[in-house]
């Protein structure tokens, strides 16, 4: 079969690679939509750790084509979406429930064959039905709506809050409408990209650009000069991060989402956080809500249709790549189909 392989920093093609075989407790997933992630582009420039050579993609769904034999829930032809993230559920962290810092933590993707090719092996715990109602391209987006629900869960935000999200890609364009989900009173984006802007205008209360107003004057002026209850940041840029304290109110709360490069630092002060009692919370990965994301994602409620931008092939994915990563303005999100 062909699969789309990065075999070093900024080189990858597509080329032959042998079906992969399923253990037992595994089945084997006929991929039908696979989401391009900025992880998968951090991989591809050797920004994130990992061993190549190595074929991406963990945001996908697909179809179950062949069962294990220690299989029980799980029979072929079920419809599925997949959490990538595999922990070994025996070290410190795995017992005290924070899996996703499993010492042995392993990801579908990046340390496992992705689903940039036509079939993935999955083992069955991380395997979740979909009904018939909810698309492939929409099942697609569970990883990356399961990851949001953890942020806002951490984030804690209540019916009435006021909420600013940083970044309106896909990430925070979930965010937007899983805020609104949760009974805020106003959430506002900021972006400067227009296409993202305009999607944007139809979730979000209100979308700012940064290049044309001034963000904290023009958040400072609807909160009647107090500042927001909760930021979220989706950009991983540590300006905006710096940006967020100051149009936070008193008791404010900052999600920590967007991915920063590693040796980024930012000049915050101690005294900001420690007088108007705010609160910085980090978010990584999604673990136990996946299953969630996928009740969201098939009630209808939460619309991710209109953030895919592009579905291509795999022969496409590294010219979009060089589109992703030259900022294409009409660039929002990318889907792999099959």
């Amino acid at each position: 079969m062909k699969a789309f392989v990065i075999e070093g920093p900024e080189r990858a093609s597509v080329k032959e690679i042998d079906e992969p075989k399923i253990t037992p407790d595994e089945v084997l997933v006929e991929v039908k939509a696979s989401g391009i992630c900025g992880t998968d582009i951090h991989i591809y420039k050797g920004e994130f750790p990992v061993q190549f050579p190595v074929i991406p993609g963990h945001e996908f769904s697909g179809v179950v084509v062949k069962v294990g034999s220690k299989v029980k829930d799980l029979v072929e032809g079920d419809r599925v979406a997949v959490n990538p993230n595999l922990f070994c559920g025996k070290c410190y962290y795995c017992k005290k429930g924070l899996v996703h810092f499993c010492k042995n933590w392993q990801a579908i993707g990046i340390h496992r064959q992705g689903a940039y090719a036509p079939l993935v092996a999955v083992p069955e715990g991380n395997v979740h039905k979909i009904p018939n109602s909810l698309s492939f391209e929409e099942a697609a987006f569970s990883e990356p709506v399961a990851c949001c629900l953890r942020g806002q869960d951490r984030l804690r935000i209540k019916h009435g809050d006021t909420v600013v999200v940083y970044g309106l890609g896909p990430i925070g364009l979930i965010h937007v409408q899983l805020a609104k989900l949760r009974g805020v009173s106003l959430v506002i984006g900021v972006e400067i990209q227009e296409k993202r802007l305009k999607i944007g205008e139809k979730f979000a209360d209100l979308v700012l650009n940064p290049l044309e107003v001034d963000v904290i004057k023009e958040v400072k002026e609807l909160t009647e000069g107090r500042g927001v209850d909760a930021v979220i940041e989706a950009t991983g840029n540590p300006k905006v991060f710096k940006q967020a304290f100051e149009i936070l109110d008193y008791g404010g709360r900052l999600l920590v989402f967007g991915v920063a490069p590693e040796k980024a630092l930012v000049e915050i002060s101690p005294y900001l956080i420690y007088r108007k009692e705010i609160e910085v919370i980090g978010s990584f990965t999604n673990p136990f809500t996946t299953e969630r994301a996928v009740k969201v994602l098939s009630s209808g409620r939460l619309h991710v249709k209109p953030l895919v931008s592009h579905k291509i092939s795999l022969e496409d994915v590294l010219e979009y790549y060089g589109k992703i990563m030259s900022k294409e303005s009409d660039i929002v999100k990318v889907l792999i189909t099959f």
